[in-house]
């Protein structure tokens, strides 16, 4: 089906947001997979399958078929022969991407009451205090879905979740809204505006890094 949504954040981002109701076969038809595709798709079994492809066809609209997804040695996505930074997310029956000229990330979670019990692993204990009481699962998959975008725009991995990715706390809107976040790792620190949106039964996040801060060093692909 069509876009579900395209938010224009600014000139310089675009998020893309699409609801699966196609078949693996759709997908197949139309998109130009290289070799290393095939391979990596043919690894992938259930539903994993039609969320990898309905991305990769999420990313071909919204860039015009301009671009190949590639990955560089981190597993980090790129846009091949751009200078846009790309970012993708799938949670069940949606998929989401955000392409910006900063360092970027975005991650998209179906509101479930499981992540409480696992939320400990990336919060520490003051800020389940920030929680909403009204609204409480939802702001906690907001704060679960910002460190998840800060890790993928800073593409690297090894980074610790409580210790090197920061949230300022804030009050949780049940349509939208936005905060800060920063990652501090030895001698890298950046700054990013992180946006949240509510869409039915799904916290859709994404993380903007500021433009007065630090660069990440460039990898891999463009």
């Amino acid at each position: 089906m069509p876009l579900t949504d395209y938010i224009i954040a600014n000139d310089h981002n675009r998020v893309g947001l699409w609801r699966i109701s196609e078949d693996e076969d759709y997908f197949l038809r139309k998109l130009p997979l290289s070799e290393s595709d095939k391979t990596e798709l043919a690894a992938m079994k259930g539903a994993r399958r039609l969320e990898w492809l309905a991305a990769r066809y999420l990313v071909q609209v919204m860039t015009g078929w301009a671009f190949r997804l590639v990955k560089d040695a981190f597993g980090k996505p790129h846009l091949s022969t751009s200078d846009y930074e790309i970012s993708i997310s799938h949670s069940a029956e949606f998929t989401a991407a955000i392409i910006s000229k900063r360092p970027i990330g975005i991650d998209i979670q179906y509101i479930t009451p499981k992540l409480e019990r696992i939320a400990w692993r990336v919060m520490n204990e003051t800020k389940f205090k920030t929680l909403n009481p009204e609204h409480k699962l939802e702001h906690l998959h907001v704060y679960w879905g910002a460190k998840e975008s800060l890790y993928k725009a800073y593409g690297k991995g090894d980074l610790d979740f409580r210790k090197n990715i920061l949230l300022k706390p804030f009050f949780y809107s049940n349509t939208e809204g936005g905060f800060e976040g920063v990652i501090q790792k030895e001698d890298y620190e950046a700054e990013f505006d992180i946006y949240y949106k509510k869409i039915e039964n799904y916290i859709l996040v994404y993380a903007v890094q500021k433009e007065s801060t630090q660069q990440p060093p460039v990898l891999g692909l463009r």
